[in-house]
């Protein structure tokens, strides 16, 4: 198995839900899925670790930041006192968004970082209780 298919396994795994839904809510669920689905992002800072003679980074920078069609950002925080360096990001995506989170494990991993994605409503009270409530970014104009 390939690192790529492993993320993406594993991306498949964290976005599952936690408990099972009820037969009536999986049909309304199921369509929220398919519109748009938050995923709530934290970078790990791994700055002072040493692996293989490389240092680790405190975030991810923005740059590397995986942007995919139906996918966009909400929110960002940055690492304290700096402008490029993500700590958490806040993003909507539509459809399965096991692929989103594979390559975003993918890009922290690149720098020598952890990403920790969750989705869900555990995770958007864990994200206000560290942020509080802010406006959101917004949505782009479609064409």
């Amino acid at each position: 198995m390939t690192r790529a298919e492993l993320m993406k396994q594993l991306a498949e795994i964290v976005t599952r839900p936690l408990l099972p839904a009820l037969p009536a809510a999986a049909t309304v669920e199921v369509a929220v899925q398919a519109e748009e689905r938050d995923l709530y992002v934290w970078f790990e800072n791994t700055s002072a670790r040493t692996t293989d003679g490389r240092r680790g980074i405190a975030g991810l920078p923005e740059s590397l930041l995986p942007c995919a069609r139906g996918t966009r950002v909400v929110e960002r925080r940055y690492v304290e006192d700096h402008m490029h360096l993500l700590c958490a990001v806040h993003l909507k995506c539509r459809g399965d968004a096991a692929d989103r989170v594979a390559a975003l494990y993918t890009a922290a991993l690149s720098v020598g970082t952890v990403a920790w994605v969750g989705t869900g409503s555990q995770y958007q009270r864990a994200w206000l209780d560290m942020y509080g409530a802010r406006t959101l970014l917004p949505r782009p104009a479609e064409s």
